[in-house]
């Protein structure tokens, strides 16, 4: 019986430690991408300062071929240029990650975040 207790123990353990090791590999993870979508974003703003628009997907696409080519990073701009959504993949909430986050439709877990007009989060008279 008391090896029957010790094994239990362990198997505890092992599976807290499992569990924490996934849960920091994520977050390291989805921190370099919470990076990667801030300066999407600034640029965004300055290109919005500038020309009063946002980007076509040739131009964000010729921007920022790495993210265009990754099947989890996606922009939507708006027919007229006056808006724009672009999303990109995380497996945590991160408070410092812009946008919103999307769970799925089937399971309670969040796929992505979603930054929706980034230009008017930081001036609603850009555009």
């Amino acid at each position: 019986m008391k090896s029957k207790k010790k094994f239990m123990t362990v198997a505890v353990v092992l599976g807290l430690v499992l569990l924490m090791a996934v849960t920091v590999m994520l977050y390291m993870k989805d921190s370099k991408t919470v990076q990667e979508a801030k300066v999407v974003r600034a640029y965004f703003v300055n290109f919005c300062m500038e020309h009063a628009r946002y980007l076509s997907k040739e131009e964000f696409d010729q921007r920022f071929p790495k993210l265009a080519a990754d099947p989890e990073w996606f922009y939507w701009p708006g027919e007229d240029l006056k808006s724009g959504t672009f999303q990109y993949p995380m497996s945590l909430p991160v408070p410092s990650a812009p946008g919103a986050s999307k769970f799925s439709e089937f399971t309670p877990i969040i796929y992505s975040y979603a930054v929706s007009n980034p230009c008017q989060t930081f001036s609603r008279e850009l555009l």
